[in-house]
């Protein structure tokens, strides 16, 4: 059984390098549409009530509010959304506290690709069903 529609997501990062790499990453999934980008906590959660998403992916160090208090206030206010916590901390305490903040997944800024691939067809298991597509080559402008 496939998903009719694609998984929804929003990208949020403060570093533009970083989120615009993330962004052509999640464009070569097949059933991935990323709608929508923000680069500290109160625009994730702006963009979040506005967009609705099925997935946000999220820096635990945004700027302003972090990533983990954003996941903390949008799940009780969007229960159906799944949630990615990203760090370039390599501190013990930020798992535990991503763990708290009821993220589905959390992981390392260095192991985004293959993390975020992973545990994208973990919460959406229908994708997992459809062949993966191959990385685009050709250049081309990403507007994430």
């Amino acid at each position: 059984m496939h998903r009719n529609k694609p998984v929804r997501v929003l990208v949020v990062d403060d570093s533009p390098s970083s989120l615009e790499d993330l962004c052509a990453f999640l464009k070569t999934l097949d059933g991935i549409e990323v709608v929508g980008t923000a680069r500290n906590g109160f625009e994730l959660t702006k963009e979040a009530e506005t967009l609705r998403p099925d997935l946000v992916i999220t820096d635990l160090h945004a700027p302003r509010l972090s990533g983990l208090e954003c996941t903390m206030r949008l799940r009780q206010m969007m229960p159906e959304t799944r949630f990615i916590i990203f760090s370039d901390l390599d501190a013990p305490f930020t798992k535990e506290e991503s763990a708290a903040s009821v993220a589905d997944f959390y992981f390392y800024k260095e192991h985004m690709t293959e993390k975020a691939a992973m545990a994208i067809r973990h919460l959406f298991p229908d994708l997992a069903q459809r062949e993966p597509a191959l990385p685009n080559t050709a250049k081309e402008e990403i507007s994430c």
